[in-house]
């Protein structure tokens, strides 16, 4: 690559976006479609140079649909947009047919969709609704996340050998598959054999830098990013490559104290605003990621429409605004708001440790570090403050990608893999777009045709009636808790379970219900449908093999003692990919608003897991096995033998073709009458507090304090006989915070419920939540602005409306009654499984009296 000194910022752009020609071994990151050249672009990130490489289409491949039938397409036949109108066979898997269609190809992406002009809103088609570049990967086989390497301007797959150890365990997954699963078939070891080269490659170290920018506001609002009229006063970068700088407008503020700031960040000052953006632009440009945190709705619209407004020319800016989301024209962006807000990553990757999105909560929860706090404004810090502010943004933002080594950075990578999807828009979108893209992309390698939602509606409506209002069928199978303390329990857990109903049953939406006369009789317990015995399903085959592997050679490969720290890393990064994906499988099948949804299909997933837990349950009946509860995917046992979980396990495997393992073992468990509400004690003192409100992060601090301090007394429970002292300490424990509140001895911010808002307030018509109408009192006393994101700490009050925020609260406004009724019903789910009574403990016969006495 040419030197980049002495070059300008409209040609440094030209240079790095410039055609490569020859390339060395590089990950494929990107592909997006260039309007001008109209032209598919790939970006590839070489980890030799640590630079992205920009690649143009030369196959002449363009965009395009299917119709049916000569007539459909008379009306377009003769359009300047359309380039040719050619007769193809596709593979309809619906039907189990070939079917001819017709291909029309276009010159660009928009006469296909996207205007009331397009070819999907004058005919019935099909594939029409694909973004062009994913058509192009998926035409080409090309896998983001993969090695290809560029000769002469030809791209060419490259692929990496493994560890032998590695490829020895592959083969014994394989033949164990042959040799043990009765769903196993040939097609099935080629995908294993398939996923398992793929994911097996190596992931590189990804060169990067974090961005924050701070912005003048006016009176604490939040700027517009689209008019972006006020000040962009510092913005701070923080590298993989240990350049730490913040840029920083001088103004009228004093500097402050120097050492305000970390040694680790050096602070350049500019007096004019125009040269700052240049220098943050020129800095962007040294990097082939850029990270940030809401970058997508503010920092990057911001300097863009900033830079405009200060007369900086379109080709010197990097960035470059889409409908929903801000790119780089030289690299990857990555939303970290839009991938933490991501529901399965939230869930499967980071184990719920998280409930808020805000930067100071994530990281909170990740890395154990926070915003740095200030009083008044931003815009009136001192300047060394506003940078160390600043700087600690972009470091924590930077931080996220880099704990438990580069964690977050490798799984984007390794889903990218598996979804065939390009990284940034993985990141920002959920996870039934990325088993979307991983079904189509295997329904172009198979030729097949992707069907019309309205041809998988028409496959049948429901045949079991929903017991949860709003579903459209039966759903999973609960087991009502027995109430009371249970001593010495096991919970066995159905490994994947609707990842395996999927592989091992065969579900798939041309599967179900397939045309077969001769496949009828294989009807699904407690439904009217039926499974295909002729073929196997492509969602079967592609779950089922994730499935397989995660279980039974990714797991074993992290923990393999023989293999080096960071091979056995990357397997357990790569097992954590495939957990994302595979709990989530079986809920997009289930979803209306996924593609490929079919009824028949989410109906025969549920009912089937609902005859595997019954079944197993009178299985350990049979063996003389107390079940105490259930819940889905897993049963608690009360006091079960080794000798009888282990048998219970190979009759599942054999009979039902499942993997029972051995979850969680506890000292004992306290069951409430209500599902998904327990706390139980295991056997190392460890408490599991599962969907009690006093754990959950919108509770008032005093009562979660007050809820843990319990816990932290029942932890300490041995036997039936501890109870005693167990009750004494908790009757104390809950009478002294009580005694408290009355009093109006617990500070505001301890009383403060905190609440995420969904939706900006004035998007709220109908029904004004709580915490909206705080919100609302915020804006109206111009204290802030409030925005979806926002967290609002607001406390119950006895004035109108009812509640305040608490920056507008005062002690005696608190209604204490509505604390001591909220601690009732948090106390009261795992009371009543002690056979304890909240009033009786307060001391009082009923709630009332509480408020007439002076105990």
């Amino acid at each position: 690559m040419q030197s980049t000194v002495n070059m300008n910022l409209a040609e440094r752009i030209r240079m790095l976006c410039s055609d490569t020609s020859n390339l060395a071994p590089s990950l494929l990151v990107s592909a997006t479609y260039d309007g001008e050249r109209r032209l598919a672009l790939l970006k590839f990130y070489n980890p030799e140079d640590g630079m992205i490489h920009v690649w143009y289409d030369k196959t002449g491949h363009r965009p395009y649909c299917f119709a049916l039938g000569e007539q459909m397409v008379e009306g377009v036949r003769d359009r300047r947009d359309i380039v040719a109108i050619e007769s193809v066979r596709k593979v309809d898997l619906l039907n189990d047919r070939e079917v001819d269609m017709l291909k029309i190809v276009a010159t660009d992406p928009l006469a296909i969709g996207g205007t009331e002009k397009s070819i999907r809103n004058m005919l019935r088609t099909w594939e029409s609704d694909i973004k062009y570049y994913e058509n192009y990967l998926y035409d080409n086989g090309l896998i983001v996340g993969l090695y290809y390497s560029i000769e002469d301007g030809a791209l060419k797959r490259h692929e990496y050998r493994v560890a032998e150890s590695v490829d020895l365990a592959l083969k014994r997954l394989i033949w164990d598959s042959i040799a043990n699963d009765r769903t196993s078939s040939e097609e099935l070891r080629g995908y294993l054999q398939e996923w398992a080269n793929l994911l097996n490659q190596p992931i590189p170290e990804i060169r990067r830098v974090a961005l924050d920018i701070e912005v003048v506001s006016e009176d604490d609002r939040i700027p517009d990013a689209s008019r972006a009229r006020n000040e962009v006063i510092a913005v701070a970068m923080v590298g993989s490559d240990d350049r730490h700088e913040v840029f920083l407008l001088k103004r009228g503020n004093s500097l402050g104290r120097n050492d305000a700031i970390s040694t680790n960040a050096s602070v350049r000052f500019f007096d004019d605003e125009r040269e700052l953006l240049r220098s943050v632009f020129n800095r962007m440009l040294d990097y082939p990621f850029i990270i940030t945190f809401n970058g997508d709705d503010f920092d990057l619209p911001y300097l863009y429409n900033r830079a405009l407004n200060l007369g900086i020319a379109r080709d010197e800016i990097p960035i470059v605004l889409q409908r929903d989301a801000a790119a780089v024209k030289h690299g990857v962006h990555i939303d970290l708001y839009r991938t933490f807000t991501n529901r399965s990553i939230q869930i499967y990757a980071f184990s719920h440790k998280y409930s808020e999105y805000t930067l100071n909560a994530i990281s909170e929860a990740l890395i154990n570090e926070s915003k740095v706090k200030f009083e008044g404004s931003i815009g009136d810090l001192p300047l060394y403050e506003l940078a160390n502010y600043c700087y600690n943004d972009a470091r924590i933002t930077y931080r996220l990608t880099t704990f438990s080594n580069n964690l977050l950075m490798k799984l984007l990578i390794a889903v990218a893999r598996i979804a065939k999807m390009p990284i940034e828009d993985l990141s920002r979108l959920g996870v039934s777009q990325w088993i979307r893209s991983m079904l189509y992309f295997e329904h172009r390698r198979r030729n097949a045709l992707i069907p019309r939602k309205e041809e998988l509606e028409q496959k049948g409506h429901a045949s079991t009636t929903a017991i949860i209002k709003d579903k459209k069928y039966r759903g999973g199978f609960v087991v009502e808790p027995k109430p009371g303390v249970h001593f010495n329990v096991v919970v066995l857990d159905f490994a994947s379970l609707y990842p395996s109903i999927i592989k091992v049953y065969n579900l798939s939406y041309e599967t179900v219900r397939c045309v077969h006369e001769e496949c009828r009789s294989n009807i699904i317990p407690e439904t009217e449908h039926w499974v295909c015995r002729k073929r196997k399903g492509i969602t079967s085959l592609l779950i089922g093999s994730l499935r397989d592997l995660r279980v039974n050679y990714y797991k074993q490969l992290s923990k393999d003692k023989t293999l080096k720290p960071e091979e056995k890393e990357l397997y357990g990064v790569i097992s954590q990919a495939l957990k994302v994906i595979l709990n989530a499988s079986y809920g997009v099948m289930g979803a209306d608003i996924f593609p490929l949804y079919c009824l028949p299909v989410a109906e025969a997933t549920a009912a089937i897991g609902r005859y595997i837990i019954t079944s197993t349950i009178r299985k350990c009946h049979e063996l003389g096995v107390e079940v105490i509860y259930g819940d889905t995917d897993s049963l608690f046992l009360k006091g079960p033998s080794r000798e009888q979980i282990e048998s219970i396990a190979r009759w599942a495997r054999k009979e039902l073709g499942v993997d029972l393992d051995l979850d969680k073992q506890y000292r004992y468990i306290a069951l409430s009458e209500r599902k998904k509400n327990y706390l139980g004690v295991l056997m190392d003192g460890n408490v599991d507090v599962k969907g009690l409100t006093g754990k959950k992060s919108h509770t008032p601090q005093f009562v979660r304090d007050a809820f843990y301090a319990v816990v932290e007394i029942l932890s300490k429970v041995n036997t039936e006989q501890d109870f005693e002292y167990a009750r004494e300490e908790i009757r104390r424990i809950i009478k002294d915070y009580a005694s408290r509140l009355k009093s109006r001895k617990i500070p505001l911010e301890e009383l403060a419920f905190n609440v995420m808002v969904g939706k900006a307030p004035e998007d709220y018509k109908k029904t004004v939540p709580q915490h909206i109408r705080a919100a609302q009192l915020l804006q109206d006393h111009g204290r802030r602005e409030v925005k979806a994101g926002d967290i609002i700490s607001f406390v119950k009050t006895t004035t109108p409306p009812g509640v305040k925020p608490v920056e507008l609260a005062r002690v005696d406004e608190i209604d204490v009654e509505k604390y001591i009724e909220y601690m009732r019903s948090t106390f009261d789910q795992i009371l009543s499984a002690l056979g304890y009574e909240f009033d009786v403990i307060l001391g009082a016969s009923k709630l009332e009296d509480f408020f007439f006495t002076d105990r």
